[in-house]
This record gives C-alpha cells, structure tokens and sequence, in this order.
C-alpha cells in the first residue's frame, strides 16, 4: 500500500474517532454542573482527561517506537468504545473523575502515536504537508463534533451523546484494523533511531522550546474550551450556539492545517509558531469583554486563525526533532506538554471561577499564552530551519 493510502486511511480514521471525542467536549462541564460539581470539581473531571494521558505519555512513546503502531491505534479507539457506555453511568460528579482518567489512558493510544506514523511516512520535503494531514483531519473531527454534541444534547439528551460517541470509535477501531497494513508492511525501510530518554529530548533547547509552548498555549486556551459553556450560560446562549461557537474554531484551525503545513515546508517554521501563538492570546483577551453569539464567534474564527497558523509549524520541528530522538517518543512528550496544560487549565480556572468569576478565567488564559508566546521566542531565536534540526544547548 502507497504512503498516501496510509495517510487517507489515519486521516480518516482519527478525524472519525475525534468526532466522537468532539461530541461530548462541551457537554462535560455542563454535565458535572448538573451532577452538583462546583468550579473547582467541573476543572478537575475536565483535568482527569489529561493527567492520565500525561503522566503515562511517555512510556507509551517508548513502547510505541519499539513495538509497532497499528495494535495501538486500534486498541485505543476499542477502549474509547468501551469507556462511553461508563458516562451515562454516574449518580455524582466524583464518579466522572474514574471515568475521565481512563478515557485518557484509552487516547493515549490514539492520537500521538497516529502522529508518528505519519512522521514516519511522510516524505521529507513533505513533512508539514503530511503532519498538517492528519491534524486537519483531527480538528475537522473535533470540529463537527461539538455542534453535534449541543444538537444531540438538546434534542435527545446526555446519553444519546455518548453512545454516538462510542459508536464512532468502534467504527474507527474497526477500519484501521482491516485497513491499515501491519508495521512490517510498510516501516521495514525506514530506520529507526534509539530513542533518546526523557531528560535528553528536555534538554535540547529546540525541543524545549516546543515543549514550553505547548504548556502554556494549553493552559490558557483549556480556559476557552472548558468554560466557555459556562460563560454561555450567563449570557443566555444554548448548547447548540456554543457547539457551533467551538466547530468553527477547529473548523478554521482544521482548514489552515495543509495551507499552513505547506508553508511550514518552506519557510522557517518558527515565525509561523510566534506569530499564531501571540494572536491567539490577544483574541482569547477580548472573549469576556464581548457579549452576544456574534461578537464571541467572531473571537472564535480569529483564535481558530491563529492556532491554524502555529501548529503544523510546531509539528514540523518535533517531526524533524523526532528523526533523531524517536518518532513516537517525542510526540508523546509533545503530547504530555498539551495534556499537562489542561490539567493545569481548568483547575486552575475553576480556581478563579470560585474567587471571582469567570470573566477573569479568560484573561488569567489570555497572558498564560503569551507567555508561551513569549518563551518560544526565546527558545527558537536561533532556530536555522537550513541546518540540522538537532539543535543542542
């Protein structure tokens, strides 16, 4: 089977699964808050997604790069399908927490590790191209699904939403079991480097670059995709309009990912990363400041912009990063930099939610990134795209 097979058959097969995933994104804070969470426990079940997946991401990437990549896919997206019937199960709040925590383990599986197949496949002049792929198809997914989460919800309640979503999974879990070849079909030609251990990838001063950015770009804009519901509710929109809110944000980061993939293959993919990131925190800020469905879509399509913009520039150093310190590993550690940012993001929020209220949840998001803007800056100044991507301090 040729490369671009196996890219449409991952695009397909993830951008499906994250439909799924899509679908319940902005039902869980309003779900816990039915349940009797306050701020602080809506921020914790929102954060338990991330805290299994972070602390268990890179041990995956490691087992991953030895291993193989199909049995995990499609063992991720069965477990996915297993995990949604358990959501229409709690009596409480606290038992989300179990739930989150293992929904997080199951993507895990999923997502960094599709990634890197990808980066293993793709041609090395098309390497944006390939990783802009993928991840359009990954927010196309997540796009669709939050307008079909508020439309589900309104009209056939909670429950429907999540059996949709397991549904979707197994489908998925399906095709990438019959479609997509076995390793050895298809990687035998590539060779692999030894993974580079933890401390050594956090180390190099590229690597951390991304890392850094990645943490704090999740920790303030986890503040718009966790509480945005809520802030909705105080101004009287419904789940529908924050669906449609949500889906045209990915929506706009999904349509950028193969423009933006194809310029990071030819420019120097840093001041793609500097400049998304920098007008993403300054759309975040005007978000509370606004009132009405059109002025807060309207942030949305600017955020949805910029992040469009930054990330296959991002994708495109840790793809090059991970030519040399394992493929899967460094996406994994990728990930777990993103997951940790939403752990911290709406914990943190749900903090300031309590305090004094969430209008300060979107500017405490607001600087968060551009502190990220700020420290990839720093960290990829020197950043030559010509010379070799191993860039060590």
């Amino acid at each position: 089977m040729n490369k671009s097979a196996i890219l449409f058959i991952l695009s397909t097969a993830v951008g499906v699964a994250m439909m799924g995933l899509g679908i319940i994104w902005p039902l869980i804070p309003v779900y816990a808050v039915e349940l009797g969470a306050g701020g602080f426990l809506v921020g914790l079940i929102v954060a338990s997604f991330n805290i299994s997946r972070t602390l268990l991401s890179p041990f995956s990437g490691l087992i991953s790069d030895k291993w193989g990549r199909k049995r995990f896919i499609a063992s991720g997206l069965f477990f996915y399908a297993v995990l949604s019937v358990f959501y229409v199960l709690p009596k409480n709040a606290e038992t989300l927490i179990l739930i989150r925590l293992l929904h997080g383990i199951a993507s895990l599986l999923v997502v960094p590790v599709a990634m890197a197949l990808t980066a293993d496949i793709a041609p090395p002049r098309k390497l944006g191209l390939y990783m802009g792929t993928v991840n359009m198809a990954i927010m196309i997914g997540l796009g669709f699904g939050p307008a079909m989460g508020g439309m589900i919800r309104d009209t056939l309640g909670f429950n429907a939403a999540f059996y949709i979503m397991g549904a979707l999974a197994l489908i998925t879990s399906l095709v990438v079991a019959v479609f997509l070849p076995a390793d050895k079909a298809h990687l035998n030609d590539i060779k692999r480097p030894k993974p580079y251990p933890v401390r050594k990838i956090i180390a190099n001063k590229t690597a951390a670059g991304i890392l850094i950015m990645r943490f704090f770009a999740a920790s303030g804009q986890g503040s718009v995709y966790t509480f945005l519901p809520i802030l909705a509710m105080q101004i009287d929109l419904s789940s529908s309009q924050v669906g449609i809110i949500l889906t045209m944000n990915i929506f706009l980061i999904a349509f950028l990912q193969r423009i933006s993939g194809r310029l990071a293959d030819r420019i120097n993919p840093k001041h793609l990363i500097i400049a998304g990131t920098f007008a993403c925190g300054i759309t975040v800020l005007g978000m509370p400041f606004v009132h009405g469905f059109i002025p807060i879509l309207i942030l949305n399509i600017l955020m949805g912009m910029a992040n469009g913009l930054s990330l296959p520039g991002g994708l495109v150093i840790t793809g090059r990063l991970g030519q040399t310190m394992g493929m899967a590993s460094i996406m994994s550690i990728n990930d777990a930099a993103w997951g940790l940012g939403f752990i911290v993001s709406p914990i943190l929020s749900g903090l300031i939610l309590d305090w004094i209220g969430v209008s300060y949840v979107f500017i405490a998001g607001s600087l968060l990134i551009l502190l990220g803007g700020i420290a990839v800056t720093v960290f990829l100044w020197d950043y030559d795209n010509s010379l070799n991507p191993i860039q060590d301090p």
